[in-house]
Parts: structure tokens; C-alpha cells; sequence
């Protein structure tokens, strides 16, 4: 390696750069202490410094160091661009504490100078990436991009920096002549020269004769730097010939492997030679070991980089090999010794070393992880938690997982953990929370969305809106209309119809409205009072009426440009304002005290930088974006398993190595830059790219563990299962062991090492004695139990001694003697007949099982089944009462415009076609006349039916008829209820005409309901059904049974009955089988659900009301 920071200088006896290499950290860290103890304690208030290449690093070697001489106090453990920085500074005397290259700073330089620099000549790029418009956040991002490409040209381009400053072009290339420009606009802006210039200034000092700072004067240390980018190599190469350096460099080979080539690169080194007419044994290839070669390139290069430099002394005595005995012992000896074959590979061991295991899903991944983990605190002599590391390339979706599997502190198999380099937003969801809040410009303000941030407990504080609060205003909302939009300009900003309907502020007028005026209130100033908001429960109305009005003004807030410092206390005063701060635990105040941080950071850079230029919220909100996307280490010191990204140099040991996501397209990572970067443009070896760092952050895991090497991947999908493959680099690993053990021993290593685990985690298959995929979640067992041959077989909802499946089961059972006399309305009666079962579980469990609530965010844009028979139904009242389209649409639950108005019409002309039929079935106008309670008794039954006959009519003529016209399909639910109001207006004898009115499909159809003789015994025996149901659960299902009856008789044909019972049961759009209550009631069951029971039922229920019912023709 050319140093360009060495040249003649003054100073005598120039010292070498030590390297002392080795492959354990433990043996490396060792001499360290041996040499700082050996260095002694000339001055107490002069710290050792200890550089490190990561902050894991520095707190693992802290801990060994007190470990082995009882404390560890005066050492400083900077990372190395932080070091180089103090230097300048100290040698300097002028410089900053931040400086103006970071990239940070950068960032914001440069966003302030491109709009007039994109009007130069040459910057045609940058025009086309900002467009015409230039939006605010485009040139932001262009900003940050530019300045981390800047970044790296400074750490691994010095030369291209250099000449740049002189005026000089190095490339041949478009884009350098404009990024030149406009870097030496950048340095000139500034009283502060570059890293690279101001390294080359303070060495050439240094070198020239000037004094060491004192705080160098002893030396320093760089401990476990795998690879250093060149700006920082060179610098520190240089800065070691005026003061003592010493490198503890890991290293997993004993040999010089800086010339060995992975087999890939070997075939293109020959196509090479073979195109320029050398043979091949001219080459001089040496390939060593295939996984070093393939995995260590960083590696390789740097070891090529630390081995060019004259003044450099290198010492390899803190090798020793591997402690593992196994087949990671027999790996890693393999790498030390630069020979894939330097031994046999190990037998195969009963609990393999290397392992390798498929699952379905990210959950099971983790699930598998503690399954795999637990067995090892037995096998691995006085194993502790903290000397278990779980890495992964994507550790962002792994931690809900992770908090749900390994988060049950009652569990006696618990154990315990932290995590460490997530995205600041993944630490706490009051920090999602907070970013969904940034988002709010972009939102519609949908029910859900805006419902879904009272989820977080800080906001449900502020505001006074627990659980019990969200769940009345769930159906408050629901019912006044609301989905989406604050008021009827904001819908017009996002191109919808300029209207309230359907908006918060129209829901919040008719909900207030009606916590004012109360029910059944009349519509004042074209506002429809809601219903049913009233007692204590109104309190939380006016509370979430402040909630929502604090977004809004949080949303207008965007709109107006501020400076960064203004935009700073306003984002701090958003954040009081929506977050209560003080009620949470330890953990949410920590998450308040990081988005402080974040936004006061924002806030005091961008000031720095911009002055009081105003911002649009588009770009403070990338910045603040990017601030809580940043990876963040984990708080305290070792305590559990560490969960953690894959980053460069936390290379820390572990007994235990875990490695999860290792997919193939997941891992190695891609990462395209921008395209304008010169560097991948004009490669040079050594430079880094997230596809090489992962490579060796495999090795480098590899070399790491101590005991166990645990490796997962998704290897199928769980929705298709359709095979995934697993990381390149694991199939590398597998197919290396497959040649080191041959094709007959392989297949039982392989079943030995690599394992497919069943897609849930209650499989049988788990809970065996001889299973290769054990588990030992108590919770799961006891699901597990219940499945497979060896097992007890899957249990019925219903009992087999509860199940009563014939009729001789079913008259067999007993009632309970009534010793006084009871009364039943009919309402209750029907209540049972529509839906036995349902009435069962609420009665005898009592279990409600109601479908999944969802909140509604998309207006109505046509009529729903169900809508549309309640409005009819309410059109068929009294005149009085019934609404107009104006009306309909004000109580937000009916379409709006055009498609409202042709809904409302279909509808008038149905409720007018059932009115016509009604008029010729009664021989012209009729009026409803008043509800009359009448009851009957049942001596046998002890028992005294009442109840209201509603629908009673007076014709014309003075004659008087029940009749129900219904918009919807006919049902024999409502031939029942004719029969037994009939039944109660004048007992069995009773002729009085009764009609039923509905829709066959698109037709208006009219039943008669003729008297039949055993309607007294039709109702005695619904009422034993009734209770004999209401004791045993039975198949009694309504809509099959109405289908059984109605094909009974037509045809009267059994066959016939039964198969349309069937269909009804088990087809169409909605099917009976998938109510929730039947399926509960037929889960597990093997014995025909639609029998003889569900038979009689049918006949005992309605085969008389089909046949008393005749249909009257036009």
C-alpha cells in the first residue's frame, strides 16, 4: 500500500505499527491486558486508549479486562473514526467538535446549496433527479445521497479528494466534473479542511518534528478490527511511527491467505488467461481453504492492505486451536490451518455442533431458536444466557416474534434477553406510533387509522380513552356514518366529492346532536341527531372529539414552512400534546426521552447548517425518518441472550452462535447505489459492498462460536408450501461437509445437521421421545396431545354422552317438572326458532359468538343486503315516519350523488311494488291497527304464551287480516310468526285471513296462510323443542330446515327435502354450516349433522306452515 501521508520528515527513529494477530478474541485480549499492565500507570489521570470496531466490542472486552484484574477503570474504548477525529483536534487546536464533512453535516450543506447548483451547466443529473418541480423531499434525499457517497470517496478515495482540491479530474468519467464542482464548493464554504487534508496536514506535522499531544504520548491500541476503510489505515500506519501502535488483529488463519481465490474467481482468472493465450498452470492459483476463500475477500484484501507498508511488524503468537471437538472444532481447525482436509471430518455427534434448520415462518424460526437453545443449558457445562448471541440480517421483523416467544416472564422455562441494533422505531411502538402520527399529511384520516393510535397506551392517557372508552366509540362511530376525511374540504383536497357526508365533523355534529337532544330527536339544521349517546359513556365523546382535533391541528401544522430550530419545539410541543409522558412504565418514558433526542438532533444540525431557511415538512419529516430508522444498541450490560443485527466487526465470542433469515435473495443483502457513485464505476479491490461484508460477517460468526453454530432460514412458504432455498452460503457450508464426508456418510450427517421443522409448533411430530424437531413449550403440548394416532384424538365441541342423534336419544330426554307456572312471550319463542343454537350458548355457556368486528374506511358506494331490507323496512311504516332520500343520506349509511339517487329509487319501487300487492290482497286501503297483547295457556306445559299481535290490519270493507310485507326473500320465520299471533288473536279456530308478502328473487311472491287443526299442537310441540333444545345442544338449524319443508312441499318427496337441506347447509354465498355457532356445534363431528333429529325438527317446525301456506296468483 502507497502511503501518501509518509514523506521525508525530522523526526528520528520512526517506530513500526505491531500486529499482533490470532484467531480468538480471548487470546487477543489476554495480551492486551498483558501489555497495559505492562505499560504501567505513569500519570493515573491519562487514560489507556483501546480502539475498537465496534460498541459490543468495547463492552465484551471492559468485562474481560475486570474480570481478570477486578476492575477496569481509566480506559477509553472510542471507535476509530472517533479517535481520528480527537487527533485532529488535539493536534490541531481548531477544529469543532463536529465537524462540517460528517455526513450528517454534509447532508444538510448540501441541500441548501443545490438549488442553485442544479443550475449550472454540467449538472444535468442532478436537474433530472430533482424535476422540474425540484420537490422539497427529492432534494433531500439527493442531499443525503450525495453526501454519503462523499463519505465514502473521503475514507476509501483520498487520492480522488485530493486531486479534486488541486483543481484536477482523475476519472474519465461525466458525473466527476460536476461532483469536483461541487465538493470544492463544499471545502471552500467552510474555515475547515476535509478528513483527508486535515490528516495529511497533522501527520505531516507530526512526522516534521511537532510535539506528540500528551495524550498520545504512551500510545494506543486498535483491538478487533477485522478490516479498516484505507483513509483510516493509512492514518494510523503513519500516526504508529510517532507513537506506539500496537493492532490485535483477529485473524482466522495461521497462514498468509491473502493470495488464495474462491473457486468462482478462479474459473474467471482462467477464461482471462486463456483469452490472452497463457496456459493455466501459469496462473499460480491457490484456492487454500473453499470457505475462507469464498466468505473472507474483506478479509483478504485488508490482509494484503496491513502486509504492503514497510514499517510494519507483524507477530502470529496468539493462534491456538479450536475448543470445539466437533464438527465446528473440526471447521474452524480446518480454516485456522488453511487445509479443508487437514483431518477427517468428525463422527457424526449426537447433538450436532452445526446446525441447520428449515421452518415455514419468522415466528417458527424463533419458536425452533428456544426449542433448540433449551437442551443446551443441560449439555453445555454451566452455559449462561449472556453467552448466547441471536443475529440476523432483517433482526427488525424477528422482534414481535421474539417478544412473543421468549416474553412470558411466568414461564419456568423463561429466558431472558435484550436486543440490540434495531431501527429506533422498532424499540417501542410509541415510537411507531409517533412516525404514523409524521404520516398524517399523507392520510386520509380513515376510522381505522385514527381508532388504531388509541392502541398506544401514551396517547389513550392523554386523552382518558381506555378499552372499555374505544369500544363505545367504535360503535358510535359506526353508526353515525363516519369513514373517512375530516370535513368536506379535505375531502376535495384529495379529489373526492366536495361533501361532509361521511367525514368527522359531520359524524361528530350528529353524535353531539344527539347526546344533546337525545333519541328519536327530529333533524335540526340538516343534522340528523345519532342515537343511544347518552349516560356517563358520553364523557368520552367530548374527550375523543379533542383527540381527533389534535391530529387535525398537527396536520395543518405540516403545511406551514418553519426553520429547523422553529420546527424543533413545535415537533417537541406535538409530542406533550399527544403523548402523556409520565403514566407509562420504564420503558415508554425511555422511548419519549429517544424521540426528544431524535427530533433535538434533527433540529440542532439542520439550524447549524440552514439558519432560519425554511423547511417543508416533506423534508423534516425524511430527516426525522432517518433518524428513527437508525439502528440502536440496547441499554444496560449483559443480561440474557443478545438479539442483534448482522453488522461489521461484532465479531464479539459467544458459546452459542445463532444466525436467523438466512434466506436465499435475503442474504447475502443487496444494496444498490446510487448511480452516480464513481467508486462502482472504478472498483478497486478492498472496497466494500454490503454483498462482501456479509460474506465475511458469515465467516466472521463462524470463527465466533465457541460451542454451537445454529443457522435458520424460511424454507418454505406457508401459504403454498412451496420450497425456498436456503442462503448461498449455507448451501455452500452443507455442500462443503457433503464432499468432506463423502456420498455414503453424508445422508446421515445431513439428517443429523439440517431440519425441517413441521409448519406449527403443536405437531405431534414435536412432543415425541425419538423426534429430531423436539419442543418444549408446555402451551403446545397440550395442544399437541390432542392430535395424531399415538394421541387423543380431537375431541367434538359436543360430548358423546350430550349427543343426541336419534329421535329415540331425543324423546328419551327428560324435562324438568314445571312446579309453577311460567310466562313466554312469542318474541322469545321466535328467538329460539330463528337461530336454536344460538339461543343455547348464550343461555347455557353463556358464549356470544359474534363475527370479527372491522371498521368501515370506504364510504358506501352501493346498498348491502342487509342496509337495504332495513330501509325498505322502515319505508313500510307508517307514513309518518318514513324518511326521504335527504334524510337517509344525512345518517351517513346510504350512497351519495348519482348512485344514491338510482339506489333510491330501485328501493321506492320495491317498497311500491309490495305496497300494490298489499292493496290487491286487501281489496284497496287499509290501516295498521293498534298492537293488541293477548296470551294463551299451555296447562300441560304449565305454562301461559303471550305476546303482541302487530300486525293486524282494518281494510276498507271493515274486515280485518294480518299481514307482513317484508323486502326481502320470504321465510318460514315469519309464517311462524302469522300462525302465532293468529293463534293468540283468536285461539285455533281462528279463520282470519293472513298474508304474507316478500321477493322471490326480483318478483313480488304473496302467501296465504290457511288455518290448519293442529296449531295448537304445532305450538305445544315447539315449545318442547324449545326446551329440550335450550338444555341439550341439537341439530336444529333454521334456513336447512326452512329448504326441508319448503322442497317437502312442493314435491313430497323425502330425497328431494333432504338434498335441498343440503344445499342450504352447505352451498351458496352464505351457507348455514358457516355460521360460527354451527360450525362450534359440528367441529369433530363424524355422524350425519343433517339426520333424523334435524329431520323431525324440520317437520315439527315448519312442514305445517308450508303446508297451511298457499301462494296467490297475480
Amino acid at each position: 500500500m502507497a502511503n501518501s501521508f509518509i514523506r521525508e520528515s525530522g523526526r528520528q527513529g520512526m517506530q513500526a505499527a505491531q500486529f499482533i494477530h490470532g484467531n480468538r478474541l480471548e487470546l487477543l485480549a489476554d495480551r492486551l491486558i498483558d501489555d497495559l499492565t505492562a505499560t504501567g500507570h505513569d500519570d493515573p489521570l491519562r487514560p489507556h486508549v483501546v480502539v475498537v470496531a465496534h460498541p459490543a466490542l468495547g463492552r465484551w472486552l471492559q468485562e474481560r479486562i475486570a474480570a481478570r484484574c477486578g476492575i477496569a477503570v481509566n480506559i477509553e474504548f472510542p471507535l476509530p473514526s472517533t479517535f481520528a477525529w480527537e487527533v485532529l483536534r488535539e493536534v490541531s487546536g481548531r477544529l469543532k467538535r463536529e465537524s462540517a464533512f460528517s455526513r450528517e453535516a454534509l447532508t444538510w450543506r448540501i441541500h441548501a446549496a443545490l438549488p442553485a447548483y442544479a443550475e449550472r451547466p454540467g449538472f444535468d443529473a442532478v436537474r433530472h433527479y430533482l424535476g422540474s418541480a425540484g420537490e422539497p423531499r427529492q432534494r433531500h434525499q439527493l442531499a443525503a445521497a450525495l453526501a454519503q457517497t462523499f463519505d465514502e470517496y473521503t475514507m476509501a478515495r483520498p487520492s480522488w479528494i485530493r486531486a479534486w482540491h488541486r483543481g484536477r479530474l482523475v476519472l474519465e468519467d461525466a458525473d466527476e466534473r460536476w461532483q469536483a464542482e461541487l465538493w470544492r464548493a463544499l471545502a471552500d464554504s467552510v474555515d475547515e479542511a476535509d478528513r483527508a487534508s486535515l490528516m495529511q496536514e497533522v501527520l505531516g506535522g507530526l512526522l516534521g518534528g511537532a510535539p506528540v499531544p500528551s495524550r498520545l504520548e504512551r500510545g494506543f491500541s486498535i483491538f478487533g478490527a477485522a478490516h479498516l476503510p484505507p483513509l483510516l489505515l493509512e492514518f494510523f500506519l503513519t500516526l504508529a511511527q510517532c507513537v506506539p501502535l500496537r493492532f490485535y488483529q483477529p485473524n482466522p488463519c495461521l497462514d498468509y491467505w491473502g493470495d488464495i481465490v474462491s473457486a468462482r474467481e478462479q474459473v474467471r482468472q482462467r477464461q482471462l488467461w486463456n483469452r490472452h493465450g497463457r496456459r493455466e498452470d501459469e496462473a499460480h492459483l491457490e484456492s487454500g481453504h473453499p470457505l475462507l476463500a469464498s466468505w473472507g475477500g474483506i478479509g483478504r484484501e485488508y490482509l494484503k492492505a496491513i502486509h504492503a507498508p514497510e514499517l510494519v511488524v507483524h507477530d502470529d503468537d496468539a493462534f491456538a486451536a479450536p475448543t470445539s471437538s466437533g464438527l465446528l472444532g473440526w471447521l474452524q481447525a480446518g480454516i485456522l490451518m488453511l487445509d479443508p482436509a487437514h483431518a477427517p471430518p468428525p463422527p457424526l455427534e449426537a447433538a450436532p455442533s452445526v446446525q441447520v434448520h428449515g421452518c415455514p415462518s419468522r415466528r417458527r424460526e424463533v419458536e425452533v431458536l428456544r426449542d433448540a437453545l433449551l437442551p443446551l443449558f443441560e449439555t453445555l457445562d454451566d452455559l449462561k444466557p449472556h453467552e448466547i448471541v441471536v443475529m440476523s440480517p432483517r433482526i427488525e421483523e424477528y422482534v414481535p416474534y421474539v417478544a412473543a416467544v421468549f416474553g412470558d416472564g411466568d414461564d419456568p422455562l423463561s429466558i431472558p434477553y435484550r436486543i440490540s441494533d434495531v431501527a429506533l422505531r422498532a424499540t417501542h411502538p410509541l415510537i411507531d406510533a409517533f412516525a404514523r402520527i409524521l404520516a398524517l399529511g399523507e392520510s386520509r384520516f380513515a376510522v381505522s387509522e385514527i381508532l388504531g393510535f388509541l392502541a398506544e397506551p401514551g396517547i389513550a392517557r392523554r386523552f382518558g380513552l381506555d378499552g372499555e372508552a374505544r369500544d363505545w366509540l367504535r360503535t358510535w362511530i359506526a353508526d353515525a356514518g363516519v369513514r373517512w376525511g375530516l370535513d368536506a374540504d379535505f375531502r376535495a383536497a384529495l379529489g373526492a366529492a366536495a361533501i361532509d357526508e361521511t367525514t368527522w365533523r359531520f359524524g361528530f355534529n350528529r353524535l353531539l346532536l344527539g347526546y344533546a337532544l337525545g333519541n328519536d330527536a327530529e333533524m335540526l339544521a340538516d343534522v340528523v341527531p345519532a342515537t343511544n349517546v347518552e349516560g356517563s359513556p358520553a364523557q368520552w365523546l367530548g374527550q375523543f372529539a379533542r383527540f381527533v382535533d389534535a391530529l387535525a391541528r398537527t396536520r395543518a401544522g405540516f403545511a406551514v414552512p418553519r426553520g429547523a430550530a422553529e420546527w424543533k419545539s413545535w415537533l417537541i410541543d406535538r409530542l406533550d400534546a399527544l403523548f402523556d409522558g409520565e403514566g407509562g412504565d420504564a420503558l415508554e418514558a425511555a422511548a419519549i426521552r429517544d424521540l426528544r433526542e431524535a427530533i433535538a438532533a434533527f433540529g440542532n444540525e439542520a439550524s447549524r447548517w440552514l439558519g432560519a431557511e425554511a423547511l417543508d415538512f416533506a423534508v423534516v419529516r425524511g430527516a426525522l425518518d432517518a433518524q428513527i430508522a437508525a439502528p440502536r444498541a440496547s441499554r444496560g450490560g449483559r443480561f440474557g441472550i443478545t438479539f442483534c443485527g448482522m453488522v461489521p466487526m461484532r465479531n464479539v465470542p459467544h458459546r452459542v452462535v445463532c444466525v436467523l433469515g438466512l434466506d436465499a435473495g435475503e442474504f447475502p443483502r443487496r444494496q444498490a447505489p446510487a448511480g452516480f457513485n464513481l467508486m462502482r464505476r472504478h472498483p478497486r479491490a478492498g472496497d466494500r459492498s454490503i454483498r462482501e461484508d456479509d460474506r465475511f460477517l458469515f465467516l466472521e460468526s463462524l470463527v465466533a462460536a465457541r460451542d454451537v453454530f445454529h443457522l435458520s432460514h424460511v424454507d418454505r412458504d406457508a401459504k403454498t408450501g412451496a420450497s425456498n432455498p436456503p442462503s448461498p452460503l449455507v448451501e455452500e457450508l452443507t455442500g462443503f461437509l457433503a464432499g468432506a464426508y463423502g456420498a455414503e456418510a453424508w445422508p446421515a450427517v445431513r439428517a443429523s445437521i439440517v431440519r425441517q421443522h413441521p409448519m406449527h409448533p403443536f405437531a405431534a411430530a414435536c412432543f415425541r421421545a425419538d423426534s429430531p424437531t423436539p419442543s418444549y413449550d408446555r402451551r403446545w403440548w397440550n395442544a399437541a396431545r390432542l392430535q395424531g394416532e399415538a394421541w387423543i384424538e380431537p375431541s367434538p365441541f359436543v360430548p358423546a354422552a350430550a349427543l343426541v342423534s336419534t329421535l329415540q336419544e331425543f324423546h328419551a330426554l327428560e324435562l324438568a317438572p314445571a312446579e309453577d307456572w311460567t310466562e313466554l312471550d312469542i318474541g322469545e319463542l321466535l328467538g329460539w326458532l330463528a337461530h336454536p343454537l344460538r339461543a343455547y350458548f348464550r343461555q347455557q355457556l353463556p358464549l356470544e359468538l359474534a363475527e370479527a368486528e372491522r371498521d368501515e374506511d370506504v364510504e358506501a358506494f352501493t346498498l348491502g343486503r342487509l342496509a337495504r331490507y332495513q330501509l325498505a323496512d322502515r319505508l313500510l311504516g307508517p307514513e309518518a315516519s318514513r324518511p326521504d332520500l335527504h334524510r337517509v343520506q344525512r345518517e351517513g349509511q346510504f350512497p351519495i350523488g348519482v348512485v344514491g339517487e338510482q339506489s333510491w329509487q330501485e328501493l321506492l319501487g320495491q317498497v311500491d311494488a309490495l305496497e300494490q300487492k298489499a292493496l290487491h290482497l286487501l281489496g284497496g286501503e287499509f290501516e295498521t291497527v293498534a298492537a293488541e297483547t293477548r296470551s294463551v295457556a299451555f296447562e300441560d306445559l304449565r305454562l301461559r304464551l303471550t305476546g303482541a299481535v302487530r300486525h293486524k290490519v282494518r281494510c276498507a270493507d271493515g274486515q280485518t287480516a294480518l299481514l307482513l310485507a317484508r323486502p326481502g326473500r320470504i321465510r318460514g320465520i315469519d309464517l311462524a310468526r302469522l300462525a302465532l299471533e293468529r293463534f293468540l288473536h283468536a285461539g285455533a279456530e281462528s279463520d282470519l285471513p293472513v298474508f304474507l308478502i316478500g321477493f322471490d328473487k326480483d318478483q313480488v311472491k304473496a302467501l296465504r296462510l290457511g288455518s290448519f287443526d293442529t296449531v295448537g299442537q304445532w305450538i305445544q310441540d315447539l315449545l318442547i323443542w324449545r326446551a329440550r333444545g335450550l338444555s341439550r345442544p341439537l341439530p336444529t338449524f333454521r334456513k336447512s330446515a326452512e329448504a326441508f319443508a319448503a322442497s317437502f312441499q312442493r314435491w313430497g318427496d323425502e330425497g328431494r327435502a333432504r338434498r335441498a337441506a343440503l344445499t342450504a347447509w352447505s352451498e351458496g354465498d352464505f351457507p348455514e354450516s358457516a355460521d360460527p355457532h354451527h360450525q362450534l356445534f359440528a367441529r369433530h363431528r363424524e355422524d350425519s349433522i343433517l339426520g333424523e333429529v334435524f329431520e323431525a325438527f324440520a317437520h315439527v317446525a315448519f312442514v305445517p306452515l308450508y303446508g297451511a301456506a298457499a301462494e296467490i296468483g297475480p
